[in-house]
């Protein structure tokens, strides 16, 4: 036991000091869960605590830090300007606002990232990358503490979708992960300073993954699952300590962290019906040693195809992952059997969210499936955010095919932070806190 708590309290060193109602980065601490009790059934007429309209437009999730939610987006037919925008939680109130003129400019789409990167915040404030390149730390008053341009650093980002990639983070350190068709890279910085700790080299790949932080005997890791890999780098010195390859379809969802389990999501590439043979495309690692070193096994393997954009979801024994047509499907967290595959309200590009014995899966058209967490597979609700009829989705720039109401028609719902009982869920324009 006390071993235990040794382990348990430097883990806790090496973590960013918590605030009581953070969701301090993309999906929260790297798990997606969240503690308390959650709303279960809203409506666009009743749960809503607020609705704020934003900035601009942004694909990336809120954050939460000590009563204050923190987004970006980016504005203009090139993307010309960048914000960083600081919200009341309880009123929804802007607190502030920071304009800045981002370095790489594009023509954007609906599968081209606006702002799609998603913050960290911890109690020194709040750190915001951008697909332009920019890259700045922020008080929590809104003062710029340092920025860096990583395009003038290290070169433009290459691609057709742009960079999507949310930054992770521990106590000291930002680990920013550029994977594209130029030369590609994992990056961590002081977070005190905004200066290197290190850079490791990568293989040239498109890919929109995040890093994600874990703890393994008291030392942190951070594992990158991206275009055909999974890595595990030393967070101190940025050392490979393994690589698991031959994976497939994982250019969108990222690894997720339960414990000393790995889940790793990948879909099935278009007009492709399965994967090679000998390819790994969706399941479970597990932390183990080899010679005295870190290394991983592969726990179990799930179905090909049977995670796309969103990231899987480990949650009370169970991880969850849910596919390009909206069917999620239930596997044993410890043994990988399947326990169930049911279809769900509809597509999801948010990553699910564990909290209060549920698991919510927020889909890209406002609807919201919420099931009783647990082997079997029961729906609690079914929450639309909005009615459809009633929003005119915006134009889109000329030459764009797919247009407004298809696909990619707006609005789509982006991300969610939870944070002291409450949803706050983003779409490109608005932000929407839901409360009981």
């Amino acid at each position: 036991m006390r071993a235990f708590l040794m382990l348990l309290a430097i883990a806790f060193a090496l973590a960013p000091a918590m605030a009581a109602d953070a969701w301090p980065a993309f999906r929260g601490t790297g798990d997606a869960t969240a503690k308390g009790a959650y709303p279960t059934k809203w409506s666009e007429k009743d749960g809503i605590a607020w609705k704020v309209e934003l900035p601009g437009y942004g694909q990336s999730a809120p954050v939460v830090w000590d009563g204050t939610v923190y987004l970006t987006a980016v504005e203009g037919d090139l993307r010309e300007k960048g914000f960083v925008v600081a919200l009341d939680a309880k009123t929804g109130k802007q607190k502030w606002r920071h304009a800045f003129e981002p370095t790489q400019k594009a023509k954007w789409g609906f599968t081209i990232s606006r702002a799609a990167p998603t913050p960290c915040a911890d109690a020194d404030g709040v750190y915001c990358f951008f697909e332009g390149g920019n890259l700045l730390a922020l008080t929590h008053a809104g003062k710029v503490r340092w920025q860096r341009d990583l395009v003038k650093d290290y070169g433009e980002f290459q691609g057709g979708h742009g960079v999507g990639s949310s930054p992770a983070q521990t106590a000291d350190a930002l680990f920013v992960l550029i994977d594209h068709r130029g030369p590609s890279y994992l990056l961590a910085l002081d977070k005190a300073t905004g200066k290197n700790k290190w850079k490791t080299e990568r293989e040239p790949r498109g890919g929109w993954a995040s890093p994600v932080v874990a703890s393994r005997a008291g030392k942190s890791e951070v594992i990158a699952s991206s275009a055909g890999t999974i890595t595990g780098y030393a967070a101190d010195t940025g050392k490979e300590l393994w690589k698991l390859e031959n994976v497939v379809g994982n250019t969108i969802p990222s690894a997720s962290v339960a414990g000393d389990r790995v889940l790793f999501g990948g879909g099935i590439g278009r007009g492709k019906e399965e994967v090679p043979a000998g390819a790994k495309g969706n399941g479970c690692l597990k932390f183990t040693s080899k010679d005295g070193k870190p290394a991983v096994e592969q726990a179990w393997a799930a179905k090909p195809g049977i995670s796309n954009y969103a990231t899987p979801l480990g949650y009370e024994g169970v991880a969850y992952f849910v596919n390009q047509v909206g069917v999620v499907y239930g596997h044993d967290l410890a043994s990988g059997k399947e326990l169930f595959a049911e279809r769900i309200d509809g597509s999801c590009w948010a990553s699910p969210i564990g909290a209060g014995g549920h698991a919510y899966f927020f889909g890209k058209d406002g609807t919201t499936t919420v099931l009783k967490a647990g082997k079997e597979f029961e729906v609690v609700s079914s929450n639309k955010l909005w009615a459809k009829a009633k929003v005119a989705p915006p134009k889109e720039p000329a030459g764009k095919k797919d247009g407004p109401g298809g696909e990619y028609g707006d609005p789509i719902l982006y991300g969610v932070a939870a944070a002291d009982g409450a949803f706050f869920v983003r779409t490109g324009t608005h932000l929407f806190k839901i409360a009981k």
